[in-house]
């Protein structure tokens, strides 16, 4: 984890720390072991509670069990499980909690909290080389390209970013979704999001983008990623050569 993610965290854990945890938080009235599921909730601090303890509240919040002050109780340890690929129940229901939550209407601090969190939390995947960010990739960015205010900020962090899980992720990502990003024109996620999928695709389609990727073809030609990067460039070439 990097050294800005970690501190946007703490920050976060600061900020919602006035939000005191309800033991007797209220639910749908068809569940039987609403109690139990609150008993348990509380059971061990908040920093402790594991994405296993979380899922199911994470899945019902806001919905059937809970309200908004009870979300942003949990939120900090919701968004620290998330940044380390642990998230509870799934990454996009987390910021489709916060838009029925009117996350927009929230006070500008916890708001700017919860934007430094995730784009330090995408300059991190960014950066993070392990399998299991490999592996988490298109989910957290399709949540991201969704739920961020500003598109153009992941957009540029990942333009400047010329580290090998970069650069890989960029392949990967292209290579795998070309079909729908360029003949279905939408970006895959928990639903078919059209959002920003044309500055998405403007992007992908730039100099600066192409000239990245022949950049980095030669600065790992000797690894198994070049083949991929070839193309990849192709790709984008012919996709430009035909939206002309």
């Amino acid at each position: 984890m990097t050294e800005r993610l970690k501190i946007s965290i703490e920050n976060l854990y600061n900020i919602f720390s006035k939000y005191q945890g309800n033991p007797g938080m209220t639910g749908s009235s068809l569940y039987e072991s609403l109690d139990e599921w609150n008993k348990s909730l509380f059971s061990k601090p908040l920093q402790y509670l594991s994405s296993e303890d979380l899922a199911l509240f994470a899945g019902k919040v806001i919905s059937t069990w809970g309200d908004t002050n009870d979300f942003k109780h949990f939120l900090p340890r919701l968004f620290e499980l998330t940044a380390l690929f642990d998230t509870p129940y799934d990454v996009w229901i987390l910021y489709q909690k916060l838009k029925d939550a009117n996350f927009q209407r929230w006070d500008i601090e916890e708001q700017n909290a919860v934007n430094d969190v995730s784009i330090a939390m995408w300059d991190n995947l960014l950066n993070d080389n392990s399998e299991k960010a490999e592996w988490e990739f298109s989910d957290y960015f399709a949540s991201l390209a969704h739920f961020y205010p500003d598109f153009n900020n992941l957009t540029e962090l990942w333009l400047l970013n010329d580290s090998f899980s970069s650069i890989k992720n960029l392949v990967i990502y292209v290579y795998e979704e070309a079909y729908n990003l360029f003949q279905k024109h939408y970006i895959r996620g928990n639903m078919k999001s059209t959002r920003n999928i044309i500055a998405f695709k403007n992007w992908l389609l730039s100099d600066s983008v192409i000239e990245k990727l022949t950049n980095a073809f030669y600065q790992y030609e000797s690894t198994e990623l070049a083949e991929k990067i070839s193309w990849t460039i192709k790709i984008l070439e012919n996709e430009k050569y035909n939206s002309v």
